[in-house]
């Protein structure tokens, strides 16, 4: 008799999607599942469908690891966990993930250290186009699959092209894992925490601007104070003391 246990990572005939018999997918899932919100591992499970479609219309993406991709996809938001003690209290969001992944990896697969570093790399980078883009074909394709989530088949690789995703690649992937609330308000709301929790790990990236639009409740409450210290610890200006400082020791040089 066949089995009636819905399989987690199903693939999508229908589009001709073969999602990867990955144990280890699975486990992630189960294990992003256990330690995010729906809205949250839905969002990152989609990302990796997302990928391997664009992967079949994409060559360069062709040859890469798909257990890889779709891994590193599943954990690169666990840094956004409901488990306070999986966090850290002055890392990036995306490092608070890239370190979860590689903890949860070197506990459940046999993957070498290199491989291991490599998803850090992918997970540590996803949330910044102008530099994982242009990595690793795996590195790139994992992003791609990211970012289509949030413009579905609005999504172009290239600005100017069609969309890469049909529609009825967008609504298949939807029906297995709906929206859940990862729209404007629940994207709004995990920046906002961020800028809320650990505001330090906000100000040199684009989580900044919740705080700076939306405050950190997301309705304007520290709005002032945190622009305030976000402009305090802007670059530029930081860089630009510190070299005057340097030029006032050059002067006096001994020598």
């Amino acid at each position: 008799m066949a089995s009636t246990t819905p399989i987690p990572l199903p693939s999508i005939p229908d589009i001709h999607l073969v999602f990867p018999e990955s144990e280890l997918a699975v486990k992630a899932f189960a294990y992003a599942k256990q330690h995010c919100t729906e809205a949250v591992y839905n969002h990152a499970v989609r990302s990796a469908y997302w990928a391997l479609i664009i992967a079949n219309k994409v060559s360069k993406f062709k040859n890469v690891n798909f257990d890889f991709v779709v891994v590193c996809c599943i954990l690169h938001d666990m840094g956004w966990s409901t488990t306070a003690e999986l966090l850290s209290e002055d890392k990036r969001f995306e490092v608070d993930g890239a370190n979860i992944a590689r903890d949860f990896i070197s506990t459940n697969a046999q993957w070498s250290a290199s491989d291991i570093q490599h998803a850090w790399n992918a997970i540590a980078l996803h949330a910044t186009p102008s530099i994982a883009k242009y990595a690793a074909p795996d590195i790139a394709l994992i992003h791609e699959g990211i970012a289509a989530d949030f413009f579905g088949p609005t999504y172009a690789m290239i600005p100017g092209e069609p969309g890469i995703i049909t529609l009825d690649e967008y609504y298949a992937v939807m029906k297995l894992f709906p929206r859940a609330g990862f729209n404007r308000e629940g994207f709004k709301n995990i920046g906002c925490w961020l800028c809320r929790t650990k505001p330090r790990t906000t100000y040199d990236n684009w989580v900044g601007q919740m705080g700076l639009n939306c405050g950190i409740d997301g309705n304007g409450e520290g709005r002032e104070e945190y622009e305030r210290q976000w402009k305090e610890n802007q670059a530029v200006p930081m860089l630009f003391s510190a070299l005057d400082c340097l030029e006032a020791y050059d002067q006096n040089k001994p020598f």
